[in-house]
Order: structure tokens, then C-alpha cells, then sequence
């Protein structure tokens, strides 16, 4: 098993089927806690990417402002 293949496994989890005996379910994936981890923080940052990069812009330009005034 390649790296590539070893890393779409652990992102996209087991699929783990529903029993049939539920028809309106569908199955879903059982992700490891990293996965699980690494899914929220995506979702947070596309969710919220631009306050993220202003925020972060605007300590850096405070920083630098700060460097020169000493």
C-alpha cells in the first residue's frame, strides 16, 4: 500500500453499512480520532477563513508596528 493510499484511507475512514433491516439509513465511514480532528478543523477554517486571515493579518502589522517603535 503506497503513502498516497495509506493517507485516503485514514482521511475517508471504514465504511461501515448500515443493516438492511433499516431502510432509510445509509452507512457512514468510522474515521480515527486524528481524521475525526483533522475533518473539524477543515470545517472550521472553510467555514470562517475570512475573519482567520484578517485576524491574522492584523497581529502580524500590530507586531511589526510594535518592532518599530522600539
Amino acid at each position: 500500500m503506497k503513502i498516497r493510499e495509506k493517507l485516503q484511507h485514514w482521511y475517508e475512514g471504514t465504511y461501515i453499512p448500515e443493516p438492511p433491516s433499516s431502510p432509510f439509513t445509509m452507512g457512514g465511514y468510522r474515521r480515527h480520532w486524528s481524521s475525526k480532528l483533522f475533518h473539524s478543523v477543515k470545517a472550521f477554517y472553510l467555514a470562517n477563513w475570512q475573519w482567520i486571515w484578517t485576524t491574522s493579518i492584523a497581529f502580524i502589522a500590530l507586531y511589526i508596528a510594535v518592532l518599530a517603535l522600539r
